[in-house]
């Protein structure tokens, strides 16, 4: 029952080792297992990597399986000009060699006229494979970024460190992925059906000239995959640094002022400069595999040009075949050499490729695991909801660890807070009070315990101390999110009543604010004058235009727009005078909207019914107590004997 409750509780014995998680978990309920993100992986093929990332394109568009067909039948009018160039070669050196100066321009003409044909077909064949791998891009990028963003996978990931540089992933990696895929694929079909029509020329020539190439390209293959057997960790840790690089940028960039106040001008340099000297360093050991692969395979490209030449010099000498078949032979040795050489000549861009698979590879299979994680360790303490019963906000002996399970911080906490209440959590640094609002937003699973939540996730809004400014107008940051977190069918996208960051600006009816209501929340949070300096609808860099104060301001005005059943407020106040805090407050409790909030000032004090306070109790542990507080007056009161006691 909702009512006066004054709690406390100290941490017993066994809590105050914090060495082993397993001290203090009491286990899986039955029917569930915990299982570390990493322990239940099975090595997979590249081969295996590739059908997975690449196959759910093709099966699910079938225009795209159109056009590829349209793709491949290109690739196979390019090797049928292939073939028909090879024979108009032959005629044409044939009558130069002769003399014959009637067959020469007719030759000529054909040479010509088969180019003003043949090489549209290879322009558009570029053209449509570039095309396509662009569609298969935009596909395949949205589908990461719906998994990325889906249930609070990228918090997730961003809290267990298992990933890094999940940003590069999603738009360089992917892009390098579609490109090089469907190029080495077409390159691969066109090899097979180059191999086959080429053959049958070379074979008809002179036989021994096909036996000679066979055994060039399988020693010319088994020496670069030798030499170039480094080239795939090279390639992939070069990724990994070339983007901790480029994220150092990022982090000068969004924290400049900070930096320029701190004077760390130097430090940045330094970090800087480490992290780009382990990519350069990385890239000279690339570098130096490069080179000596370059050694072997410009050799092998180079010889080519004289091998055919020389093998079928004899027969030409002795009157048997024409000159124009020693070009002819070259020109389908080469076909084919290049068709049977494919490592040779593709080995960096397989290396790089095979870096980008595991790239992907990795980070899909950890956002699948990071969201089986969820599923499943959450059972260790559950967050259930919406429950139909008198309190909004239930909490039955919880305990919360930080995600990697290595700390401790609340133990077997009860609490209760009913509509239209309010609670203030108080305490230390470190003592778990935002933690406990990280459980109650079903950000932190570890630990046990149930907490049972009166409120859809989009009735819940969370106020953090740095409001999160979004890429877009006023109106935009006023109404961020503008959807609420349902599915197609309109229920919500998870059973769990764990909110989100923010709920959606639209009610219930899901009606968005109109104007009016938004320039009269900014009028009462104090910050009319930004729609005089900027307008309602033009964007602007709101992180860097906008002091802290005024940020949290505008984190309040999303408060008092989008009418929440449950605020959770963060410091949300931490950089405002106690006059708006005060007048901010007494707004919220006006609107009727049940809000917990965590803070240090006292004077938070007068705006709060129940308070839970947290403290070290000596011994490694936190102990926590929950009580009611006094009316105003007499909480005013009670303060000024406290520091009349305790002056000097």
């Amino acid at each position: 029952m909702c009512g006066p409750q004054t709690l406390s509780h100290s941490p017993p014995a066994i809590f105050q080792d914090r060495t082993s998680y397993q001290r203090f978990n009491p286990g899986p309920k039955p029917g569930f297992l915990i299982v570390p993100i990493n322990q239940n992986r099975r090595p997979r093929t590249r081969i295996f990597l590739h059908l997975q990332l690449g196959l759910p394109y093709w099966q699910s568009e079938s225009s795209a399986r159109w056009k590829l067909a349209g793709v491949v039948g290109l690739t196979l009018a390019t090797t049928a000009v292939s073939v028909v160039f090879n024979f108009l070669g032959r005629d044409f050196f044939t009558a130069l060699s002769e003399k014959d100066e009637v067959q020469f321009k007719y030759q000529l003409v054909k040479y010509l006229g088969g180019f003003a044909l043949g090489i549209p077909v290879f322009v558009f064949k570029s053209y449509y494979q570039s095309k396509l791998a662009l569609e298969w891009r935009q596909w395949m990028t949205e589908r990461l970024l719906t998994d990325y963003l889906a249930d609070r996978t990228f918090y997730g990931l961003q809290q267990s460190g298992e990933v890094d540089n999940p940003d590069q992933r999603i738009s360089s990696d992917v892009a390098t992925f579609t490109d090089t895929a469907m190029g080495l694929s077409l390159t691969l079909l066109n090899a097979g059906i180059d191999l086959v029509s080429f053959s049958g020329i070379l074979f008809s020539i002179y036989p021994p000239l096909f036996a000679a190439l066979l055994v060039y390209s399988l020693g010319g293959t088994a020496a670069s995959v030798a030499l170039g057997k480094n080239l795939v960790t090279l390639n992939f840790t070069q990724e990994a640094r070339e983007a901790d690089f480029r994220y150092g940028l990022v982090r000068v960039r969004e924290n400049a002022e900070s930096i320029a106040f701190y004077g760390g001008d130097q430090d940045e340099k330094e970090l800087l400069k480490q992290r780009l000297q382990a990519a350069v360093s990385n890239y000279l050991g690339l570098l130096t595999a490069s080179r000596n692969l370059d050694f072997f395979t410009s050799f092998y490209r180079y010889l080519i040009q004289l091998l055919p030449a020389a093998v079928v010099a004899p027969l030409y000498f002795q009157g048997k075949i024409d000159f124009g078949v020693i070009n002819q032979s070259q020109s389908a040795f080469n076909h084919i050499l290049n068709d049977v050489s494919l490592v040779i000549y593709q080995i960096e861009a397989l290396a790089g490729f095979s870096a980008v698979v595991d790239r992907l590879g990795e980070f899909q299979e950890a956002m699948t695991g990071e969201g089986s994680r969820g599923a499943v360790s959450g059972q260790s303490h559950e967050a259930v909801g919406p429950t139909g019963r008198p309190a909004l906000l239930q909490i039955h002996d919880l305990t919360v660890v930080t995600p990697r399970g290595n700390n401790l911080l609340l133990q077997n906490l009860d609490l209760q807070v009913c509509p239209g209440s309010s609670l203030l959590v108080m305490g230390p640094s470190g003592a778990g009070k935002t933690s406990l609002l990280r459980a109650v937003a079903g950000l932190w699973c570890e630990g046990r315990g149930r907490i049972e939540l009166g409120a859809a996730r989009r009735e819940v809004i969370f106020l953090p101390q740095r409001p999160y400014m979004v890429l877009g107008s006023l109106r935009d940051q006023a109404l961020y999110p503008r959807e609420p977190a349902l599915s197609d069918d309109g229920n919500s996208t998870s059973t769990s009543s764990a909110p989100s960051s923010a709920p959606s600006s639209a009610p219930p009816g899901g009606q968005l604010p109109d104007d009016w209501e938004v320039l009269r929340v900014l009028e009462l949070v104090q910050l009319g004058h930004l729609l005089t300096r900027y307008g309602e609808d033009v964007g602007a860099d709101w992180s860097s235009c906008l002091s802290l104060g005024e940020q949290q301001r505008l984190g309040w005005a999303r408060l008092l727009l989008s009418r929440p059943k449950l605020a959770l407020l963060d410091e949300a106040t931490s950089a405002l005078d106690q006059d708006t805090e005060a007048r901010l407050y007494k707004v919220l409790q006006q609107s009727g909207i049940t809000y917990i909030s965590v803070g240090h000032r006292s004077t938070l004090r007068e705006f709060h019914k129940t308070l839970l306070q947290l403290r070290p109790d000596g011994a490694g542990g936190v102990a926590w107590e929950v009580r009611q507080l006094a009316e105003p007056q007499v909480a005013a009161e009670a303060e000024a004997a406290t520091v009349r006691v305790t002056a000097p």
